[in-house]
């Protein structure tokens, strides 16, 4: 189910006028958009005023308001935005990761030569050969 924020169609990041009260901005609408409780005894759902959409449009009546900045970054990591490009940089990362291991793993001499090494072996391998050449060096 999308959030309310990524069903929102304002290009700007600026709320449309649809939540009045912080605490509803958390929650997902399900059919009366850009409508909002309104105060007192009438519960019933009525047209933004003016001034109620100025407020959710100026960043008060962000989902954010009112929290700690741990909240904050924990609220925003939560975003399927946010977990596509961090999933997107350690899909990076890992696989630098490996291009690095398989190219150290094919500087070194094993027999036989195609021999599956875990990265643990490939180190305490390479360990080994450096020494080995350093003390050839040396000789």
């Amino acid at each position: 189910m999308k959030s309310w924020l990524e069903s929102s169609s304002m290009e700007d990041g600026s709320l449309p006028c649809m939540l009045a009260e912080t605490r509803e901005a958390l929650l997902p609408l399900t059919g009366c958009e850009n409508l909002a409780p309104r105060k007192g005894r009438d519960r019933s759902l009525e047209p933004c005023t003016a001034s109620e959409e100025s407020y959710l449009s100026s960043g008060a009546g962000s989902p954010y308001a009112g929290l700690s900045r741990e909240e904050r970054r924990r609220r925003r990591r939560a975003t399927l935005k946010y977990r596509t490009a961090h999933a997107t940089r350690e899909r990076i990362r890992v696989e630098a990761f490996n291009a690095a291991f398989a190219s150290l793993r094919r500087l070194l001499p094993t027999l036989p030569p195609d021999k599956k090494l875990s990265k643990i072996e490939i180190l305490r391998l390479a360990i080994c050969y450096i020494a080995y050449l350093n003390h050839v060096l040396d000789a």
